[in-house]
């Protein structure tokens, strides 16, 4: 099933993708249109034709990377963008930039371009011959495309310029001003509310989007743009914050999405397609189009690693922090046993937790290195083997892309923000995510959070790190830490929660030092890996993270400013940049 259907959907997506090059190249030298080419008057001749142009918006979703490349994939990695987060510590020193630089192909260039494809679609839809229904829904992929990526800009650059019709390229309006973020925000929130309602229930199941996607799409907006102005602006988020759990509530009400048994099964499996948690999958399929991310973390010698911030941030399966003073289920991290003894078991599932691997200690067969002396093995299948999993460019475990279970914790989220969240709230949403993963769930009065009668009391929630950018309440913060760990090393989600919670300073390795430790290995073994005084791994010893504020933005691309200013509008950069 699986082969035939990405074989067929695949060969026609690379087939649209090149007569659509075609469409534009041809009319700039060409007086007549070859008879077998596809131009952009006529191609828009059939549902078919519609449906196979809307795939190629897939290509924004880079899931787990595309072939060999591993820069570009939404978990695991940093690099692109500088994707930097406080979970893992890559093989690589990554500091935030200081200049400004000229270009930006992955998020400016690239989201324009899809915006552009987005408009010319809308642009010929009614045109079609098709059934109304049809037309509504391929009118909401669309729309869905064209918000996604407009919240995604906004998120990264603030204001951006906005236009929402076809433009010729010589068109004035191409260079329209930039438009305040707050107005983009609100056109991308009201988008998304009309492509659910344009959007058909299911599309070829969760593979393609639809309008439950659009809802899950609605739901991580709104939940931004209520915390960004709360903590960036100082503003009253509430009004978004009340349509996060709206459009949330729109899919937790849908009998048909459920979680899995199995947590770790959203990561590793072969076949998403059909998966009652995953609302939006990537599928890969041999020799159609793969990924490495098994690869690397089966044989790669020096692999990314957990940090000692992200390793003691997860709970005992009392549901209390380890700091917590009188929790005699920790038993302390002297030794990798006392470490994942009693610990919420995605711990163990994220790394192994019978040994640790590091420079001068090889783990297993593989000779696998961890930076930080956890290896990682949440993306293994062992039903996969030989050079499917260990060739780079051969692997085929689909990739999450929106799941139910982000969609909990943005209803959580948002009831706790409110401050009306009600022992109901949690049991609905935050609770299911923490018993499927085998930790006691949360009650609260609206402020506190307590777990199996005891009230939690994490001596981090005050630390001076907390301080510098303000403290939150006890609920909010066993919230945040529920999305820390339900999603380790979804890189890019957990930069996004970060950012809007005004929280950059975890990414500094001065103010926050666990970011660059690792595991508590001792003595280590020869001499290549670093320890502290207390034995955990000093991941980076001669290396420092400073984060400024301008980092909550990229700075927009110096050419794309030069370009404005020569058409005589001004595109203003952002601060500090």
């Amino acid at each position: 099933m699986k082969k035939s259907y990405i074989k067929s959907r695949f060969l026609l997506l690379f087939a649209v993708a090149a007569t659509s090059m075609t469409a534009v190249s041809c009319s700039d030298y060409l007086t007549d249109d070859p008879a077998d080419k596809f131009t952009n008057e006529n191609f828009w001749q059939s549902e078919d034709n519609v449906k196979t142009f809307s795939w190629l918006n897939y290509d924004t979703f880079y899931g787990y990377g595309n072939g060999t490349t591993i820069g570009l994939s939404f978990f695991y990695y940093h690099g692109s963008d500088y994707r930097v987060d406080d979970n893992l510590s890559a093989f690589t020193f990554y500091q935030m930039p200081i200049t400004a630089a000229t270009t930006n192909v992955y998020s400016w260039n690239e989201y324009y371009t899809l915006i552009r494809r987005c408009n010319l679609m809308l642009d010929k839809i009614p045109s079609v011959p098709m059934s109304q229904e049809k037309k509504n829904h391929y009118t909401g992929v669309a729309k869905f495309f064209r918000a996604y990526t407009y919240f995604r800009l906004v998120q990264k650059f603030g204001d951006v310029p906005y236009t929402d019709k076809f433009l010729a390229q010589g068109d004035p309006e191409v260079y329209a001003p930039a438009m305040p973020r707050a107005q983009v925000i609100d056109k991308v929130i009201a988008e998304l509310e009309e492509a659910a309602n344009l959007m058909l229930v299911a599309d070829d199941k969760n593979v393609t989007v639809n309008k439950y996607t659009a809802y899950a799409a609605l739901s991580n907006a709104c939940l931004y743009e209520g915390t960004y102005r709360k903590y960036h602006l100082g503003q009253d988020g509430s009004a978004y914050l009340n349509k996060a759990k709206t459009a949330s509530l729109a899919i937790m009400n849908n009998p048909s999405y459920k979680l899995n048994a199995d947590w770790k099964g959203l990561y590793n499996s072969v076949e998403l397609l059909g998966n009652t948690e995953v609302i939006l999958a990537k599928r890969y399929l041999t020799n159609v189009i793969m990924h490495s991310l098994q690869n690397y973390t089966n044989t790669s010698t020096i692999q990314y690693g957990l940090t000692k911030w992200a390793a003691d941030s997860y709970v005992t399966t009392n549901g209390l922090p380890i700091q917590q003073a009188g929790n005699a289920q920790f038993t302390g991290d002297d030794n990798v046993t006392k470490t994942f003894a009693n610990r919420d078991p995605r711990f163990g599932k994220t790394v192994n937790p019978a040994n640790y691997g590091y420079k001068g200690k090889p783990f297993g067969t593989t000779a696998l290195v961890s930076m930080s002396g956890y290896v990682f093995e949440l993306y293994n299948n062992p039903a996969t083997t030989g050079p499917d999993v260990t060739t780079g460019g051969r692997n085929y475990t689909d990739a999450p892309l929106f799941t139910l279970s982000e969609v909990y914790l943005n209803y959580a989220e948002a009831c706790a923000e409110l401050g009306n969240a009600t022992n109901n709230d949690l049991d609905i949403s935050i609770n299911k995510v923490r018993i499927r993963a085998g930790i006691a769930p949360l009650t609260t009065d609206g402020v506190t959070a307590s777990a199996g009668g005891v009230q939690i009391n994490d001596p981090r929630r005050t630390s001076a790190l907390e301080q510098l950018t303000g403290v939150v309440n006890p609920l909010i913060w066993e919230v945040r830490r529920e999305r820390q760990i339900e999603f380790m090393s979804w890189t890019t989600l957990r930069q996004a929660d970060i950012y809007r919670w005004k929280k950059g300073d975890y990414l500094d390795t001065n103010k926050n030092p666990d970011v660059n430790l690792g595991a508590r290995i001792g003595t280590p073994v020869g001499t290549q890996t670093v320890v502290d005084a207390n034995g955990y791994v000093k991941i980076y010893p001669a290396s420092t993270r400073t984060f400024e504020p301008k980092h909550y933005l990229m700075n927009i691309p110096t050419n794309d400013i030069d370009l404005y200013k020569a058409q005589g509008v001004e595109l203003k950069q952002n601060p500090g940049w």
